[in-house]
């Protein structure tokens, strides 16, 4: 009643349906399937995802059974994007049982907080929250390592560039992998005007997804109305100035991503890579049989002939290179 629901009356497999269609702006947008027995059976939800855009969310409930006089659904499932994502068998229903399900405050400001900490001269390990991003400093512009999670986390790790760095343009934006929490705030670099490095394999995928319509909540890269460059690469990039290089390198082999990649320093000896390597807390104990993403990342580094003092993981916190040999078993 609130939004200005629609209420049709149509034909969904091979039954007559109640449809009931409302929007929140710049929120989402419902449209709601209830049977002759006033039993909601599906609801198709389309809200702005930031990777996807405009993504279509289809909730089908099934099998209602009776619990203390309340009909409920002992099946419930869910697509997202096309994709299943939900398989949800409920056994037993409380009627108007308690529950809280806000997010707490500390949370949301988690997600925003940006902390600049120098780790070398013109570079910055960008931290706060549960992923982090690196800047590098060049001549006339700068890279990026990683727009992570959301508009909210991607602006906000922009504004601390900007405080950190002024007056010098954010040229490139490199993507490590397209997992969508280490995606979902390249559309606000797009609009700021970077230029997205990834590995070949994720090209058209991003390409596709940063093209798709965001009217239902429209985001940063809506608003300004500009196009992703993506720009791809195989096994190496490097981004030099003439003084300073960011070398980006394939990490082979690895079960995490098929086109994962990882940035190191020469310089600085600085390597960046994500979710192969999160350290665990000071002074835990390496488990007995070593992760095998970490042993990749390791082989890796060998087969390289890349010369690591510190790391610098997008979760977690620095860490010199002992910490990941002694993860694996490895003597420095």
């Amino acid at each position: 009643m609130k939004y200005n629901a629609t209420v049709q009356t149509q034909t969904e497999g091979g039954k007559k349906m109640t449809t009931i269609s409302f929007a929140v702006p710049g929120e989402f947008k419902v449209k709601a399937f209830v049977n002759e027995r006033n039993l909601v059976e599906k609801v198709d939800s389309w809200s702005t995802n930031p990777v996807l855009g405009d993504m279509l969310t289809e909730t089908t409930y099934a099998d209602y059974k009776d619990f203390g006089g309340v009909q409920f659904p002992t099946k419930i499932t869910q697509k997202q994007g096309g994709f299943p994502s939900l398989d949800l068998a409920v056994t037993e229903v409380k009627p108007n049982a308690p529950a809280d399900i806000q997010m707490p405050d500390n949370v949301r400001q988690a997600s925003v907080k940006v902390q600049a900490d120098k780790v070398a001269d013109g570079v910055w390990y960008l931290t706060g929250g549960t992923h982090h991003s690196v800047l590098v400093e060049m001549n006339d512009h700068l890279v990026v390592i990683e727009g992570p999670q959301d508009d909210a986390r991607a602006l906000a790790v922009i504004a601390e560039v900007k405080k950190t760095v002024p007056n010098k343009p954010i040229k490139y934006v490199v993507n490590t992998h397209h997992h969508f929490d280490h995606a979902g705030g390249l559309g606000a670099f797009v609009a700021e005007g970077a230029t997205i490095i990834t590995h070949d394999g994720n090209k058209a995928f991003l390409e596709q997804s940063l093209a798709a319509p965001r009217t239902v909540q429209p985001d940063k890269l809506a608003q300004s109305g500009k196009k992703a460059t993506v720009e791809g690469m195989q096994d190496k990039r490097v981004l030099s100035d003439g003084t300073r290089a960011v070398e980006l390198y394939l990490i082979k082999g690895t079960v995490h991503d098929d086109g994962i990649i990882m940035a190191y320093l020469p310089k600085e000896k600085l390597l960046v890579e994500a979710d192969v390597f999160t350290p665990a807390a000071p002074n835990a104990a390496p488990p007995a049989q070593p992760n095998p993403l970490h042993v990749n990342l390791y082989d890796n580094l060998e087969r390289l002939k890349l010369t690591v003092d510190q790391i610098l993981p997008l979760h977690g916190r620095k860490v010199p290179l002992a910490e990941l040999q002694k993860w694996i078993g490895k003597s420095s």
